[in-house]
């Protein structure tokens, strides 16, 4: 019963996307990439506050780096972080890139790809 039921959804979500409108976005043949942004802040350290401060998927209770290095993110910034948004239990809420500004500031954002 519970396999069929994800199957059901599965489908529905699949139709979604096929009919081009998924969560509000609508994508055609002028569909762009993007950041979402998540947080910014002068300092890595004021960074990691402002991370831990993002509540719009949810309470974030802890952070942890998956990679670092250069241009390790999937977005057309040079991210030098990838780092995940952990919830109470220790599951991923979101994970981003991170990556330094012009002015030498930090930001964080999820990268949405388009996909026609």
């Amino acid at each position: 019963m519970t396999s069929t039921w994800i199957s059901a959804v599965a489908v529905l979500a699949l139709c979604a996307a096929c009919s081009g409108e998924v969560e509000g976005h609508i994508s055609g043949g002028d569909c762009t990439s993007s950041y979402e942004p998540v947080a910014s802040a002068p300092t890595f350290s004021g960074l990691r506050a402002a991370m831990l401060a993002y509540s719009e998927r949810g309470h974030v209770a802890a952070l942890r780096t998956q990679a670092r290095g250069v241009d390790v993110g999937a977005g057309d910034q040079d991210a030098v972080r990838v780092m995940d948004l952990l919830n109470r239990r220790g599951k991923r809420i979101v994970q981003v890139d991170v990556w330094r500004t012009e002015d030498g500031g930090w930001r964080a954002g999820v990268w949405n790809q388009c996909i026609d």
